[in-house]
């Protein structure tokens, strides 16, 4: 198995990505598939707000055109990772190693609970219990209630990534070795094998794991049959929900960071080559690819009735002066035809946007502090509705939008609720 490591990183910053040309496979799903999301959703209870992966809210009304925060929390480090929100409160986990269960209405504090490491994954809410991965090898079961560990389990590496829980079975990977987890991974001596887990979400008992030979930091969708995940070792996988099997493994150029998503039989993701990928859901043929002619893509794309969107990282070096800046893009969702680009004032869109059907909500950072990111309100047909903007290195979290109010984490160690 192809291994990722650090030195094949930092190379692949130097090299060029391979173009593809857009539109050219066949159209995607039979008009009888639909998108998963058919009425409008009222919690936010995973890293997509539900087990498909989409972003997409539904007909909701957009937030007012001149939005007003209407609370912060302030935690000891950045969040990296993004809000979930169910029966009213706000759960999220920071750098400071802790998940915070917050109040929706007024933002308080309800409790903290302290892993021993870095949170910059998302946590899961399911019956009464939050699921959260740490830096620091285990993943968590905590009442929701209480913030009182019910259980947790080691692994053999980090976790970074989300899990998804679905029918009474927590689906999470581990392992993260590369870029942000680097210097955490040769602290901890952890192996570069990475895995996919399917644990009993009552006692976190294995029910089947796989091996995948690198780090895993994507997210799972996981449907009725299978659980579509992405690994460093450049494919997306599509394995057996029951057994762990691979069903079918679909080879990329590069690491798959982003989380799969799934509507009209279709599986869409993007890969550090910068393109954005279409693949049949149950047999992993390509349908189409587009490729944004960027530097990596590490978000996860949303998928709406009729497009396909994400952020990247465009490619700035110190031998061109000319800045680029980073992108949100519009993809027809049946071709992979570019609809259009909106350029933003900062260097990486590593925030996953949520979608309603006339606004998507995304976050935007850089590598250090400094003006233009934050959060951007962007209407469907590519114009800027609002901009508001985050102190710090702005904001990499991925928003949560739920009964009008958006949710997301900012790298200055704050909260944001905004209306």
């Amino acid at each position: 198995m192809k291994r990722t490591n650090r030195r094949r990183f930092l190379a692949a910053f130097s090299s060029s990505a391979l173009t593809f040309a857009a539109g050219c496979q066949r159209p995607v799903a039979s008009a009888s598939q639909n998108h998963p999301v058919s009425e409008p959703v009222t919690s936010w209870p995973t890293f997509r707000g539900g087990r498909y992966n989409t972003g997409y809210i539904g007909d909701v009304s957009p937030l007012d055109s001149e939005p007003t925060v209407e609370w912060t929390f302030e935690a000891g480090d950045a969040f990296w990772g993004s809000p979930i929100v169910a029966d009213g409160v706000v759960y999220i986990g920071s750098a400071d190693s802790s998940l915070y269960a917050l109040d929706a209405e007024t933002g308080e504090k309800r409790w903290s609970f302290e892993a021993g490491h870095r949170i910059e994954g998302t946590p899961a809410y399911a019956d009464g219990v939050v699921y959260i991965g740490s830096y620091d090898k285990h993943l968590y079961a905590i009442d929701a209630e209480t913030g009182e560990e019910r259980w947790s389990r080691g692994f053999g590496g980090l976790i970074r990534g989300s899990p998804t829980v679905y029918e009474g079975t927590v689906y999470t990977g581990v392992g993260c070795h590369n870029l942000a987890c680097a210097w955490y991974a040769e602290e901890a001596n952890v192996s570069e094998t990475g895995w996919v887990y399917a644990l009993d979400a009552e006692t976190g008992e294995t029910e089947w794991q796989y091996e995948v030979g690198d780090e895993v930091v994507s997210s799972p969708a996981v449907t009725d049959d299978r659980v579509y995940v992405g690994s460093s070792d450049e494919a997306l996988y599509a394995l057996s929900r029951s057994t762990g099997e691979v069903e079918w493994r679909y080879e990329t150029r590069d690491m798959i960071w982003s989380s799969p998503a799934v509507a009209y039989g279709s599986v869409y993701f993007t890969d550090w080559n910068g393109n954005v990928h279409a693949a049949d859901a149950a047999t992993g043929e390509r349908e189409w690819l587009a490729d944004t002619a960027g530097r990596y893509i590490s978000g996860s794309v949303a998928v709406g009735e009729e497009a396909v969107y994400v952020g990247h990282t465009p490619y700035n070096t110190l031998d061109d002066p000319t800045t680029n800046h980073a992108k949100v893009f519009r993809f027809d969702r049946e071709s992979g035809a570019e609809n259009w680009s909106f350029e933003t004032p900062a260097l990486e869109v590593g925030s996953s946007p949520v979608l309603t059907e006339d606004v998507l909500y995304v976050g935007t950072h850089r590598q250090s502090d400094g003006d233009g990111v934050g959060v951007h309100a962007i209407t469907t047909d590519g114009q800027e509705e609002w901009f508001m903007e985050i102190d710090g290195r702005g904001v990499g979290s991925s928003p949560a939008l739920v009964d009008g109010r958006l949710y997301f984490g900012g790298t200055d160690a704050k909260v944001y609720a905004v209306e």
